[in-house]
């Protein structure tokens, strides 16, 4: 039986939610302000009783330490060494939109915090129901030692054992103490009726009943740690004044379970006083439940993808770059705001509590303008610094007149069909404005545009031609009736119901007998309500995903074709379906082949009106692959197998992958590359479908879970306007995992273009570096021009050992290392030989030092 109640006191940050999200920040500088103000008041109290504060995001803390004063500041590092005060680790609650390399920094204002005196050891996160796989490699590299889980269960679910302690283990086998404990304030605050105005006479009996339960449910250890925010509100709310004199009053009574104010890391100490050795070891993907909101703002959402690949490719050519050390200043300020601005976005909140259900309301507005901004600002920011960088790139280059600089971001060589504007001569003078201008122009009016290609390009090199010579191939393609082919690709579509009879590739049926591949479905609770799918929440519940309605009674209908139209034009075999979806909103589908590949492009676009009415739509994929299928896809940190590699109670109704999926049998498999659309339902319409866990075998279905806005809270109800989703599917025998993700990426990291007239130039080499990273991937880079270093992010997403070789380029190569997230050397390369060894499922840096 539990004998101590440990209490983490803290403060939910939510950015937004209870207030507009500029106030939220302001707010939170002040709760940090009144938890000095209270240790002070509380300082002659019993130990147990002391008031003690975790700041839950070092995000917020920073934001508190650059505006506060000398005294403040010396205050908070007294309150810090008297044990206190703590902070947690990481910058924000994250969704798993974050990429690799954003993902990686979630960690920084930790880092700059430790700088100032500040020691952190521990890492929590609260409400959300998740974490990417490689959180575990993030924290030990960073000397976290402690990691902990407050799940709200509201449309979502936690993972078992629940409350309990285990060894969350990594990709690589590395173990992290993690505690999941209850969900914040629901439990100690409503449930136990701690803190605020309760009397130890009313808390007793509620105490009592929730240890009783807890013991029922096979809870072993004699500590339990719950965290209570204020009884008055659950996020964003000041410190509980009345917390400490509760404590008091508590322990003076004589109940034989005793309480305790404690800090996050005093709690994680406490636990390493029990005989921790029996605790489970599981390994996995904690896949997030909630995310799912972000497909009621799916235009942002496409951006956000976007602007973190955009970052990160204007990053690595910053490594070309000839530009002076206050314009290399400048880039790197900017980076930085637009790494701010798309991690606000990746944060997991969207809005006002109740703007699902008054999506007309000013609130609702207010905050989800702010919300929606972080991924404009952070998009075009990105967007801005990589244009700047490939025109300076251009600038550089030999060229025979009006030229076209093309740029290959992944580090191995592609053959690439790219798709230009008809104009593109208009944008090569060397202007800085018209640059800028090219990608607003080709954004926003979609004029007439063209294919050119196939073109061999270099891995991190680029290749330029004159505008002239310019052309596109045509080899092997066909149109004939309803059916599209390129000699090694045949899609044969079906007029009427839509979609495709039939998907031929290796003389092989990748179609599911008697389904059509390609459809746009509508899918809406029968009886029009969000709580038919879940709900209403019972906070108190000891499993609050009890209100899960796993029978929810769920329409779904095939949008009608209303058109059809089919041609081949230079460099494509096209075939558009015109749609009507079943609500009377539009839609369209176009699929296209290009000479010699095997996979096949879609585009779909959706047209939607502002309706509030709950709603999904998707994209529907059943192949003809046996159900003994295993499928990957990819999140921050690592590439995990469906079900076999995710944590007990983690998500299964519904994945979040960051570029690409893979679904493969003994005899064949596609891998979707998805860089607009990141949710995925895999084996059917899976969401809210099924109760406990669901495992293998599953059906040869992938569904993209386009838009929804199904969440009954803080999300869109109303997303209006053209939505657009590109699709790849590569159709290919059984092959390793390595090589199907440089497959998707090539179609993830298009080539970059850049119109200009060439200069009197010399020959400049035309790869960055020479890598050959033998199926680890590139997830990330950051060139210093100070330091003269390229710091590239890896993942091997493999289980086997792999040979990273680097050779010189455009930079000459002195050293390189591998270092861990944190930035620690673990190998440096011998003299000359530059070849480094990966270990099996590898999450780090190569860094190079560069002449």
């Amino acid at each position: 039986m539990v004998k101590e109640l440990w209490l983490i006191h803290h403060s939910h940050t939510d950015i937004g939610f209870t207030q507009p999200q500029q106030i939220v920040f302001e707010l939170h500088n002040r709760f940090i302000d009144e938890a000095l103000d209270l240790m002070d008041q509380t300082a002659d109290l019993p130990d147990d009783a002391r008031f003690r504060w975790t700041c839950e995001s070092a995000g917020i803390v920073w934001r508190w330490w650059a505006q506060a004063g000398a005294k403040q500041r010396q205050r908070f590092l007294a309150a810090v060494q008297a044990g206190t005060l703590d902070v947690a680790a990481f910058r924000w609650n994250l969704t798993p939109l974050a990429d690799h390399a954003l993902f990686a920094q979630q960690l920084q204002e930790a880092g700059w915090l430790r700088a100032e005196g500040i020691p952190i050891r521990s890492a929590m996160q609260s409400d959300i129901n998740g974490l990417p796989w490689g959180t575990v490699r993030l924290l030990l590299d960073h000397g976290i030692d402690g990691f902990s889980m407050a799940i709200n269960e509201h449309f979502g679910r936690a993972v078992t054992p629940r409350p309990g302690a285990f060894w969350w283990a990594s990709p690589d086998g590395h173990k992290l103490l993690t505690y999941n404990g209850p969900h914040y304030h629901s439990t100690p605050n409503r449930a136990m009726r701690l803190g605020g105005e309760s009397s130890v006479h009313e808390a007793i009996p509620a105490v009592t009943a929730y240890l009783e339960k807890l013991h029922a449910y096979g809870y072993t250890l004699p500590v339990l740690g719950v965290q209570p925010t204020n009884i008055y509100f659950s996020d964003n709310d000041s410190p509980d004044i009345h917390l400490s004199g509760f404590v008091q009053r508590w322990n003076e009574s004589g109940q034989p379970v005793r309480l305790r104010l404690c800090t996050l890391t005093q709690y994680f100490d406490r636990l390493r006083q029990e005989s921790l050795e029996s605790l489970p070891t599981l390994s996995g993907d904690w896949t997030d439940w909630w995310n799912f909101g972000a497909g009621s703002t799916a235009r942002e959402t496409r951006l956000h993808m976007q602007g973190q690949r955009d970052l990160q490719v204007a990053r690595q050519l910053q490594g070309w770059s000839v530009s002076s050390g206050s314009s290399s200043e400048r880039a790197a300020q900017l980076a930085q705001q637009a790494s701010s601005a798309l991690s606000l976005y990746a944060e997991h909140t969207w809005g006002a509590d109740w703007g699902a259900a008054t999506s007309s309301s000013d609130e609702t507005a207010i905050q989800l303008s702010h919300k929606l901004n972080y991924a404009y600002e952070g998009a075009t920011l990105a967007r801005y610094l990589k244009r700047d960088a490939l025109l300076n790139l251009a600038r550089q280059l030999p060229g025979e007149g009006p030229s076209l600089l093309v740029y290959n971001a992944n580090p191995f060589p592609v053959s690439a069909m790219l798709r230009v504007p008809e104009s593109l001569e208009r944008y090569t003078p060397d202007l800085p404005h018209l640059a800028q201008r090219f990608d607003v122009e080709w954004n926003g009016r979609r004029g007439q545009e063209r294919w050119v290609g196939p073109l061999e390009l270099p891995g991190l090199g680029h290749l330029s031609l004159p505008l002239e010579r310019l052309n596109a191939s045509s080899e092997g393609l066909s149109q004939t009736g309803h059916t599209i082919g390129n000699g090694q690709v045949t899609a044969t579509f079906d007029p009427l119901a839509g979609g495709m009879t039939s998907l031929v590739c290796g003389g092989r049926e990748y179609v599911r007998a008697g389904d059509r591949l390609g459809q746009v479905v509508l899918e809406w609770p029968t009886v029009g309500r969000r709580n038919a799918i879940f709900g209403p929440p019972q906070w108190e519940e000891f499993n609050m995903h009890a209100a899960w309605h796993h029978d929810w009674d769920a329409q779904r209908e095939v949008a009608s074709v209303v058109g059809n139209q089919g041609q081949t034009v230079p460099g494509a075999a096209e075939y558009e379906q015109q749609l009507q979806l079943a609500n009377g909103e539009t839609a369209s589908v176009r699929y296209w082949l290009h000479p010699h590949e095997r996979a096949l492009h879609v585009r779909v676009t959706l047209n939607l009106e502002p309706d509030p009415t709950p709603r999904a739509t998707y994209l529907h994929l059943p192949f003809a692959l046996a159900d003994t299928v295993r499928t990957h896809f990819e999140t921050a940190g690592a590439a995990v197998e469906f079900d076999r590699e995710q944590l007990p109670g983690s998500s299964r109704h519904y994945v979040t992958t960051l570029d690409w999926l893979r679904m493969q049998d003994a005899e064949a498999g596609v891998t979707v590359a998805t860089p607009d659309a990141p949710l995925w339902q895999i084996g059917g319409y899976t969401f809210g479908q099924f109760d406990e866990e669901k495992a293998a075998p599953y059906h040869a279905t992938l569904n993209a879970w386009m838009t929804n806005n199904y969440w009954d809270t803080n999300f869109m109800a109303d997303q209006a306007g053209e939505l657009r989703f590109e699709f790849t599917l590569e159709l290919h025998a059984p092959e390793s995992l390595a090589d199907s993700a440089k497959r998707a990426l090539q179609h993830i990291y298009k080539p970059e273009i850049q119109p200009y007239v060439a200069a009197k130039s010399s020959e400049l080499i035309s790869q960055l570096l020479n890598l050959d990273l033998d199926g680890v991937r590139l997830v990330g880079a950051d060139f210093d021009e100070t330091k003269r270093t390229l710091t590239l992010c890896l993942l091997n997403p493999t289980v086997e050992r792999r040979s990273v070789r680097v050779a010189s380029g455009h930079l000459k190569v002195r050293e390189a290392a591998l270092t861990t997230l944190a930035g620690q050397v673990m190998t440096i390369t011998e003299p000359q030989t530059f070849e480094l060894q990966i270990e099996e499922r590898w999450w780090g840096y190569l860094v190079i030092d560069c002449l």
